[in-house]
């Protein structure tokens, strides 16, 4: 038998006693450009979590990546490309505004999203009567960070389960679907030209790739991501030289940032800026007729350059172009001689030193609390650390670097910006996707002033995600001693009592939950995503008032945390329903596509018998993959209700889908067949509810009571 819910039950019972499709794509822009439109389309493709020197164009032998290697043979391919941030979400506001992190304010996943006075390239392209488009892959680019803007399209709706579980399968998706949804897209566009950003996501953590590839390369299965990937790539590749859009458009293949196989002790990518992380493939298709033959260029050359070099070969002219802070992968040699890289992750989130690091044609210097400078022509692989005997190189780089960071630095232009904090939902999901996308208590005026070296501390960083891995599989045991060894070693580092907190909250250990998230505050007391969950725990220990207290506290530090008004919401339920009704709204205004919102204030619809509106809410949940057998009863019955018995026999049909024996919905299912003439049928229906639960006997017409 499926669980339901205890609002389930509750409404089911009234509802006996009284007698009881997918998200719409953005319209795109209007204006058409005429065929006289010299402008190519443009198509930016960013896989995820990909090294350069696991490409076959770039070196790779290990691993085969045909169609990214025709793309090299038609084009541009830059040999030394680096990523200005080792993060997914950062690094793609580079990519898509030309400015530095710590110009845009975008740093890591613990900050706002990206303010309003950055332009995107899309906004750019969609002024100049472009069609604009974007399928991504993965929850860390969700509109809610601030990418979606210019885009007549963004396809970010992932399933419902998204925003309720931390399994990384469901805050993802496949390049598969993803390829299928662009071209999808460009078929329902035929307006010309278009800007089509198409990101995957496959290459990340778990490295998990699909058969052929799963058996193909067992042994190394990040190179069978980068595979699956390359081949699904291949689909979108063929229907544009189908449609002879090919050659005409301008292609941009790169990645948001590489990926650490164990060099210097760091797995996957974030906490340090090596080479295997921030050195990227980035090729350029220019479009026929352009001038540009194919080539391979040395000279370094870094990913904030793609959106100036996107709108020159496209020969876009825009307010946009003021808003860049380097010039296109195309100005004369030597217009920047040196890319900059840096994390804040180990900073912001543990309260440990950032990482900042310049890089030339020749050096990779790292300025950290003990600064590290490598010789990348004779040391490729940065095994030593030359620092120390190079002392007057390491000066000049660092007066390089200094003078870098005082151009344009970060200045939020309005409170809302500056008050922003990220959701303890998303959170949660970058958790399940290996980041910890949590604020430290330290202030960023310290920054720089005595915080341990990243070095230092990576036994404790990995022992918190070995910690973390532990507790998705269910090994609490193991998962608790790795952070109890971290705690004996770090009393004061606030993750380890959240951590635990969120563990007993999931295994509904309210009083265990409570202590943590209380320590856990008085390490970090303004971590809202701690007060959310101590709201829970107390709430559960039958202490609305406190909850309460500490949810009015969150939405003091975050106002446009959705999590907090539908926790407000859940809590108010029981005793204000208007007010419950204005929480959920405030959610769903924050974030539309959440679906167990959509549910709740659609069972609160259905419980003040307005039922038009429980079936709008409710049927967006299923819209958005909420797959609850009692959530398909009861928009049954709101569809009944409001004389819609075709798609109530319907939705009553997929709620026993998933629960054969769920007796009321054949109940509902019989009374449904009856209004429309169908005696037989709903005689089968009737007999089936009173097999399965006798006591709704008494509900059947004409049975005895």
């Amino acid at each position: 038998m499926v669980h339901r819910s205890p609002i389930f039950r509750h409404v089911m019972a009234a509802a006996l006693a009284a007698g009881l499709g997918p998200l719409a794509n953005a319209v795109p822009a209007k204006a058409a450009p005429t065929k006289s439109n010299p402008h190519p389309s443009v198509i930016l493709i960013t896989i995820d979590t990909l090294r350069a020197d696991h490409v076959g164009c770039y070196g790779a032998e290990a691993v085969k990546t045909p169609t990214l290697d025709g793309l090299a043979r038609d084009g541009v391919v830059f040999e030394r490309a680096i990523s200005q941030v080792p993060l997914t979400w950062p690094s793609h506001a580079v990519i898509l505004t030309g400015t530095y992190p710590f110009q845009n304010g975008v740093q890591d996943f613990t900050g706002q999203p990206l303010a309003p006075q950055f332009r995107s390239v899309a906004q750019s392209f969609k002024q100049a009567g472009y069609a604009t488009g974007a399928v991504v892959s993965a929850f860390v680019l969700d509109r809610s960070w601030g990418l979606g803007r210019g885009f007549d399209f963004y396809d970010d709706a992932f399933s419902a389960e998204t925003f309720q579980k931390k399994d990384i399968g469901l805050v993802d998706r496949r390049a598969e679907e993803s390829i299928d949804h662009a071209i999808a897209w460009l078929k329902k566009t035929p307006r010309r030209p278009f800007f089509l950003w198409l990101h995957l996501y496959d290459p990340h953590s778990p490295y998990d790739p699909p058969e052929p590839y799963r058996s193909e390369y067992r042994s190394h299965p990040y190179d069978g991501e980068i595979a699956y990937a390359d081949h699904e790539l291949g689909r979108l590749m063929a229907w544009l030289k189908q449609n002879k859009l090919y050659d005409s458009s301008v292609i941009v293949a790169l990645s948001d940032h590489g990926e650490s196989l164990g060099e210097h002790g760091e797995d996957e990518h974030g906490f340090f800026v090596y080479n295997a992380t921030v050195h990227v493939p980035l090729i350029v298709k220019p479009p026929a007729g352009s001038g540009i033959q194919a080539q391979r260029r040395r000279d370094p050359v870094e990913t904030a350059a793609v959106a100036p070099s996107l709108l020159q070969l496209a020969g876009v002219k825009d307010s946009i172009q003021t808003q860049f802070q380097t010039p296109s992968m195309f100005a004369a040699a030597g217009a920047r001689d040196a890319a900059y890289s840096e994390t804040f992750y180990p900073f912001s989130s543990f309260g440990w030193s950032p990482l900042r690091a310049l890089e030339t044609g020749r050096y990779h210097y790292i300025e950290a609390p003990q600064p590290e400078l490598y010789d990348m022509v004779a040391d490729p692989e940065e095994k030593t650390n030359r620092a120390g005997e190079q002392t007057a190189t390491v000066a000049v780089l660092e007066g390089k670097l200094q003078q870098r960071l005082k151009v344009n630095p970060f200045a939020a232009k309005t409170s809302a910006v500056t008050d922003a904090k990220l959701n303890p939902d998303a959170a949660e999901k970058l958790r399940a996707l290996g980041y910890m996308a949590y604020h430290s208590p330290v202030g960023d005026a310290v920054v720089g002033s005595g915080q341990a070296d990243p070095k230092e501390k990576l036994w404790e960083f990995n022992a918190i995600l070995k910690a973390t891995d532990a507790f998705q599989i269910g090994d609490d045991e193991k998962a608790k001693a790795l952070l109890a060894a971290v705690r004996e070693k770090d009393p004061d580092i606030y993750i380890v009592a959240f951590l635990l907190g969120e563990t007993a909250l999931r295994r509904q250990n309210w009083e265990e939950a409570a202590t943590e998230l209380k320590k856990c505050l008085e390490l970090n007391p303004n971590f809202d995503q701690a007060m959310t969950g101590l709201a829970r725990a107390l709430d559960k220990l039958g202490n609305p008032s406190e909850a309460r207290q500490w949810l009015d506290r969150a939405l003091k530090f975050n106002s446009q945390n959705y999590r907090v008004w539908y926790e407000l919401g859940h809590l108010e339920s029981r005793t204000d329903k208007p007010a419950a009704v204005r929480a959920y709204e405030k959610a769903i205004t924050i974030q539309p596509n959440f679906a167990p919102v959509r549910r709740d204030l659609g069972m609160l619809q259905f419980q003040q018998q307005n039922y038009s509106e429980a079936a709008e809410h409710l049927g967006k949940a299923a819209d958005l993959g909420l797959d609850e057998a009692p959530l398909f009863n009861f928009l049954g019955i709101s569809y009944s209700r409001t004389d819609r018995l075709q798609k109530a026999v319907a939705t009553y049909q997929r709620a026993l889908k998933l629960d054969p024996d769920y007796a009321e919905a054949h109940l509902n299912l019989g009374f449904a067949y009856q209004r429309l003439g169908r005696a037989e049928q709903a005689g089968k229906e009737y007999d089936q509810a009173c097999r399965l639960d006798d006591k709704l006997c008494r509900f059947v017409p004409g049975h005895g009571r």
